[in-house]
């Protein structure tokens, strides 16, 4: 069982169900119901070939969603059980699915695979942070100095607890995990610190480079039909700018400082791609920014396009392609665009794919003023075109999280993770 919820899930999830099918296995996808707008989920589902999909519809408040989830998909593992058999849960990420879905698996006593295992938030240290909003807030950045520092991992330190939920999320999908399929050796290193069994790790890539590598992904088709709608973007000069984040749009101070620095931004003369999340939306009417959103537009005419999420990935990824910057506090945009070549700045104190800060291709902008970040998306925008590094993820990480469950599966013990297996003690 393949469980979705959210935009990245299906995104990320449908290529591993497709591989699982492709070989032969009975393989079936699960939504939990957590993003129902058609936006995040009934085109994803479409545009990903996905047909056949059981629905839990578990909507609701954020605590209602997770005993939703619980309670709903732990009666569908019963039920299927009971009908076919023990399955192998696949669970994805960060979100609350993972979380809830990764307890009911647990709790039912089944074996769960935990897809993009191990995401731990990497923040530069209490030092570090403090002379790097000195230069930023001076516009005196040293960018030798900074980049230097982005890219050695003595700068940085763990022990956040943002993002939230997402922090709280991945660890317990984690402790119920019977196989950790982590991206790169950074995860395996996170839980390998925490105490999880070597055995019960593998580095298998990340699964968002199969959605990108799609014949039908982001084509010169796509291209042009967001130049047909963006004529303007064809400069290649735009900034895209999202923000959907909890502590950003929860919090009016970095919600105020990130809206600061894209006016700055646009006072100076760039030009934005603003996408508005659910979250983005609701901070602007909370906040009371809808009037002076409504005054940028009329200000700055064709140099600002701003957008709901848009139904087709492939535009998405077209529109990135586009951009010279993209500046988000998305994590799984942080992966999409290291392997487009698109530099990012992240607009959080921290990242959950640190892996991208120590490749040199994301740069940490905190929300602290509206001229520390407009300063270092500007700097980012200045370096776009001579900024360079090697992509991370590597091709096949479908085939290689199947080849490791396989494997597993191949073995006497299976994908049972017990005190024989961990000592390598046989059974009669």
């Amino acid at each position: 069982m393949v469980l979705v919820g959210t935009k990245p899930d299906i995104i990320k999830q449908a290529p591993i169900y497709h591989e699982l099918v492709s070989r032969g296995h009975r393989a079936l996808v699960c939504h939990t119901g957590q993003h129902f707008d058609h936006s995040l989920s009934g085109a994803m589902l479409s545009e990903f070939g996905i047909e056949d999909v059981e629905d839990l519809r578990a909507t609701g408040s954020a605590t209602d969603l997770v005993s939703r989830i619980t309670d709903r998909l732990g009666r569908y593992l019963g039920e299927l059980t009971e009908e076919i058999g023990q399955p192998i849960l696949y669970v994805h990420g960060d979100t609350t699915t993972a979380m809830a879905g990764s307890l009911a698996g647990f709790t039912k006593g089944l074996p769960v695979v935990h897809v993009e295992a191990g995401l731990r938030t990497l923040s530069p240290s209490r030092a570090v942070l403090h002379d790097w909003l000195e230069q930023f807030h001076s516009d005196e950045i040293d960018w030798d100095a900074y980049r230097k520092q982005l890219l050695t991992r003595s700068t940085y330190e763990r022990g956040s607890r943002e993002p939230s939920p997402e922090q709280f999320n991945t660890r317990t999908a984690d402790a119920a995990a019977n196989l950790h399929a982590a991206p790169v050796e950074l995860n395996r290193e996170y839980l390998l610190e925490e105490g999880f069994f070597p055995g019960t790790i593998a580095v298998v890539g990340n699964s968002v480079v199969d959605a990108l590598e799609r014949p039908e992904s982001a084509t010169e088709a796509d291209i042009a039909n967001v130049l047909e709608i963006y004529p303007q973007m064809a400069s290649r000069e735009f900034i895209r700018i999202c923000v959907h984040r909890k502590e950003n749009t929860d919090d009016r101070h970095r919600f105020t400082a990130l809206m600061e620095a894209m006016e700055q931004l646009l006072e100076e003369g760039h030009s934005i791609l603003f996408i508005r999340l659910n979250g983005t939306e609701s901070a602007i009417d909370r906040f009371g920014y809808r009037e002076w959103l409504e005054g940028l537009v009329s200000r700055h005419g064709e140099r600002l396009v701003t957008s709901p999420v848009w139904d087709s990935y492939a535009n998405v990824l077209a529109a990135m392609r586009l951009c010279s910057v993209v500046a988000t506090d998305s994590g799984s945009i942080q992966e999409e665009v290291n392997v487009m070549g698109v530099p990012c700045v992240t607009l959080r104190f921290g990242s959950d794919r640190g892996e991208s800060l120590l490749a040199g291709g994301n740069f940490l902008a905190p929300p602290t003023t509206g001229a520390a970040v407009a300063n270092v998306v500007k700097g980012v925008h200045a370096l776009s075109r001579e900024l360079s590094w090697d992509p991370i993820y590597p091709s096949g990480a479908s085939a290689m999280l199947v080849d490791a469950v396989e494997e597993r599966l191949g073995t006497a013990a299976g994908l049972v993770v017990s005190e024989e297996w961990r000592y390598g003690l046989e059974r009669s």
